[in-house]
């Protein structure tokens, strides 16, 4: 029996990218419980790297040296680089600011892709995308509320989210010649070689449930970079990036139920508005893949 693979469609691309947006609340989620216990936050993203790797063994050792082998050196750097900010920040974010808030402020990266994709893939943006692109963007406004008192976890979340764009953009740009497994071992390896000494300034034993936070959160990471990579092969970026609003709601329920946080009514406001605009983006498309749209 031939192996399942999934169509190499838009719709599978999207639906790639949600399984990514929902991993990914499970990452935030793992790791603010590491944070809480105690955990240096520079050890989080070294750790997160280690593990992806032991998780990536058995495939780089299947291909020996081609499984890594490359002719985009430079571009995996910029990923690299856009990786390990964007990792700093989010983590910043989540340990400053309600969970869903985090989450919500850094998916404001659709903001930052439309342009950039413009910029650096020369994708046309289409007026449906920048018009739901710019809800969306009204829906971050009513979350992070800027009339009122400005957390440090606010622009970190914000920034966080530019710096997440670039990551996409180098994703799309590596796809046509790199597989995903690729793409996250040179991420793993950038991001053990760069946190790793920072580390030994830092280094404290974790409990044992920061350390399982860890592995869980390692192994929901894996899943997140492999789901949007693959995606990225399938879609274009601008029609991804508002699927990451789908971590919002993950992430307040899990805010709700671990954490005994409270959703305040600009999250629920801000969601609804960003879902809005994520919906209108989804019919539009598939309107216009219709004969005749």
């Amino acid at each position: 029996m031939p192996p399942f693979r999934l169509p190499a469609t838009p719709l599978a691309g999207l639906g790639l990218m949600l399984l990514a947006a929902l991993s990914g609340a499970g990452v935030n989620a793992c790791y603010r419980a590491a944070l809480r216990d105690g955990l240096p936050v520079p050890l989080v993203p070294f750790a997160r790297g280690l593990l992806t790797l032991a998780f990536l063994l058995p495939w780089m050792l299947r291909g020996g040296l081609n499984s890594l082998a490359t002719r985009r050196p430079l571009l995996h750097l910029a990923r690299g680089a856009a990786g390990i900010t964007s990792f700093l920040l989010s983590l910043l974010a989540i340990l400053w600011l309600p969970l869903a808030d985090a989450v919500a402020l850094v998916s404001a990266r659709p903001l930052w892709v439309l342009p950039l994709a413009a910029l650096l893939l020369h994708e046309r943006v289409r007026r449906d995308r920048a018009l739901a692109a710019g809800i969306g963007f009204l829906g971050v406004l009513v979350i992070a509320q800027p009339g009122g008192d400005l957390s440090p976890g606010t622009p970190a979340a914000l920034v966080a989210g530019l710096c997440s764009a670039l990551v996409l953009i180098c994703f799309k740009a590596l796809s046509s010649t790199e597989p995903p497994a690729r793409v996250v071992a040179w991420y793993s390896l950038l991001s053990v070689l760069f946190w790793g000494p920072v580390c030994l300034f830092v280094w404290r034993m974790p409990s044992l449930l920061a350390l399982a936070m860890l592995v869980l959160g390692s192994l929901f990471a894996l899943i997140c970079d492999l789901a949007a990579s693959a995606a990225a092969r399938r879609a274009d970026v601008g029609l991804l990036a508002p699927m990451e609003y789908a971590q919002i709601p993950a992430s307040a329920m899990i805010g709700w139920a671990v954490f005994s946080e409270q959703p305040g009514w600009g999250l629920v406001a801000g969601t609804l508005t960003m879902l809005a605009a994520t919906l209108y983006l989804v019919r539009s498309d598939r309107a216009r893949a219709r004969p005749g749209g």
